[in-house]
């Protein structure tokens, strides 16, 4: 899409509370779900029939205006349904009011059968005062998106996506018959129905799927997306996850794209590779000059993202869960880049033609909207400020960096990091820090000094995390 065309259909989009000028056609659905991605990344929102969509349209769909800040585990708010002290514009328990984005509805094949059709669209939020919800991931990743619009820039990005499946629920019965090969054909044509069904439903819901291949545990798998402009690669993640732990359900099995849902098993990431292109078609990252093909602008781009990976983590590794996959077998621990490692934070693809960054630290448990928005915000400010970039490889000074080992001390990092906090929005880093620090690490703050085993802590971190994840 040209510049031109990319802010034409921006312009489109704007209308009073967010609703869109543009609507696509929703008389070809039965149902439209409405819905929003709250902190964690989990679908949240309302079935409409047909009939109302209009409607809701024009007045907004009521939901409780706390939606985003619903904790991901297995209690809702506090233990008995508090209201945490640091919220007090959502203490009143009253309603928001979710506004459709209707330039694009996706077709839920998943959901639907042959006689009933349900679509999706994406909603923004609009609190009791007429203001936009400043807790809305979504909308934290489309300030980011605008700020390199008025740049004369666009990202392109697509997610990496892990997971795993257990036949039944059950972990001790991964897919694959407890076979450990990674891209073996043989052993997925075992479940290729599965397989090959699951595809069809995400690519006829609209969903820029690649390829699929078994990874290198029982019962892990990973789906690659096409690289897509702007939000359309975290939506596209977004409803994809939705959609791989939907179908499993129907099938009799779980899906789950918990970090690490069982242990000794391996960990599952959501490598984020994206580069810039300018509205002409130039790619922003590359020089056919330089020995890296990486343009200057890359450099203090890839400088940013390794200035701030320690805060970045918090936010892009966002379950207790999560730090059971760092500083592991094929995940990131030290804060370096390379061309070829892949223990580094940041790997850089280049050829002789372009040049495109894969950041390496989300969790298949992350936000999509989080991650897309913080690796902008730290990319530019390396931009900004013309960080300087370092060699390529692992530090051969006494003084190395390391991303965090815990929750508790992501979110410490990315507490103090005011330069990244601010770029994204106070508020929303506030409100994540909040939710994350006062249930989910109180939660399992016991378990570090316990006696249990590892397989034990991860056991607890199931039972809390895999219903919704």
């Amino acid at each position: 899409m040209s510049g031109k065309e990319n802010k034409q259909v921006k312009e489109e989009r704007r209308e009073d509370n967010g609703r869109s000028e543009k609507a696509a056609d929703v008389t070809q659905f039965d149902y439209v779900l409405m819905g929003v991605a709250d902190m964690h990344g989990i679908p949240r929102g309302r079935i409409v029939s047909r009939e109302l969509v209009s409607r809701f349209c024009k007045e907004g769909l009521g939901i409780f205006q706390g939606v985003y800040h619903l904790v991901a585990g297995i209690e809702n708010w506090g233990i008995n349904m508090e209201i945490p002290k640091q919220f007090p514009e959502y203490g009143q328990n009253a309603n928001g009011a979710m506004m459709p984005q209707l330039e694009k509805v996706y077709s839920l094949k998943w959901s639907s059968t042959p006689g009933r059709s349900i679509g999706y669209t994406f909603c923004s939020m609009i609190m009791p005062n007429g203001q936009p919800d400043p807790a809305c991931t979504r909308n934290t990743a489309q300030r980011q998106l605008d700020r390199l619009d008025k740049m004369g820039m666009k990202i392109m990005s697509a997610f990496e996506c892990e997971f795993m499946v257990f036949e039944g629920g059950d972990v001790a019965k991964p897919m694959g018959k407890g076979k450990l090969q990674y891209a073996n054909l043989d052993l997925l044509d075992e479940d290729i129905d599965f397989f090959l069904d699951l595809m069809d439903v995400l690519r006829g819901s609209g969903l820029p799927v690649e390829l699929l291949n078994n990874e290198y545990d029982p019962g892990q798998y990973e789906i690659t997306m096409q690289p897509t402009y702007g939000m359309e690669a975290a939506d596209s993640v977004f409803l994809l996850r939705y959609g791989v732990r939907a179908f499993s359900k129907r099938r009799g099995n779980e899906a789950t794209f918990m970090a690490r849902p069982a242990y000794p098993q391996n960990a599952n990431g959501f490598h984020l590779n994206h580069s810039l292109w300018t509205r002409d078609g130039q790619d922003v990252f590359f020089d056919a000059s330089d020995p890296e093909k990486l343009s200057s602008f890359a450099r203090h781009w890839l400088a940013g993202l390794l200035h701030h990976a320690p805060a970045i983590c918090a936010l892009v590794s966002p379950t207790v869960n999560c730090y059971q996959r760092l500083h592991e077998m094929l995940a990131p621990s030290e804060v370096f880049w390379s061309t070829s490692d892949r223990l580094s934070l940041v790997r850089v693809k280049s050829s002789q033609t372009g040049a495109y960054l894969e950041n390496r630290v989300p969790s298949s448990a992350c936000n999509p909207y989080l991650a897309l928005a913080a690796t902008i915000a730290a990319g530019l400010d390396g931009v900004e400020r013309k960080l300087a970039c370092p060699p390529q490889g692992r530090s051969k000074g006494e003084v190395k960096s390391y991303l965090p080992k815990t929750m508790a001390e992501g979110l410490v990092e990315l507490e103090k990091d005011t330069v990244l906090k601010e770029a994204i929005g106070t508020k929303v880093v506030e409100y994540f820090i909040l939710l994350k620090r006062d249930f989910e690490v109180k939660h399992f703050e016991n378990n570090s000094s316990s006696d249990m085993s590892r397989a034990e802590v991860i056991a607890q971190e199931r039972k809390y995390y895999m219903p919704f994840i």
